[in-house]
């Protein structure tokens, strides 16, 4: 085995504290993740701003009762809206289903998965519908967890 001088160790060090702080600052992502504690499935939509002030809706994630899921691993935005629809399910004998959001209207489309830009207003097959604003930063990018709860409200319960 060959010895290194102190002046290569110091540099491998230096480099190896880079790598390391490099791993550390991609591992610290910005996340919008929802979870569903609603006894029901829950879809979820979400709008954020694009350039020149016009919007982007898509939508659905779907989530079983007691899962998490981030929306979009890569999406990094200041601020966000939400919206959850609940699967179909009988109540007191009815039909029924849940919604959160409130707020803002942006369009979705009921019936299958969208990606609507300019949502801020009724375009192509689309309705419109109420979001809940999310979280704001002034930072680089938000970090929040939504969840929807047993009494069918959303709520932020943590934003990092």
């Amino acid at each position: 085995m060959r010895a290194i001088s102190a002046k290569t160790a110091v540099k491998l060090g230096a480099c190896a504290l880079g790598f390391c702080c490099l791993l550390a600052t991609s591992a610290a992502k910005a996340e919008i993740v929802f979870c569903n504690k609603f006894p029901h499935v829950v879809f979820v939509a979400i709008a954020y701003p694009q350039d020149g002030g016009s919007w982007l809706s898509r939508g659905w994630m779907s989530l079983n009762t007691g899962d998490c899921s981030a929306f979009d691993t890569a999406l990094r935005v200041k601020t966000f809206y939400f919206r959850g629809e609940s699967e179909w399910f009988r109540s007191g004998g009815r039909r029924t289903k849940n919604s959160w959001g409130r707020g803002r209207k942006f369009a979705i489309w009921e019936n299958s998965n969208f990606n609507y830009w300019n949502a801020q207003e009724r375009v192509l097959k689309s309705t419109l519908a109420e979001f809940t604003q999310g979280p704001e930063t002034q930072g680089e990018a938000v970090s929040a967890t939504v969840t929807f709860d047993e009494e069918g409200k959303g709520s932020i319960i943590s934003i990092k």
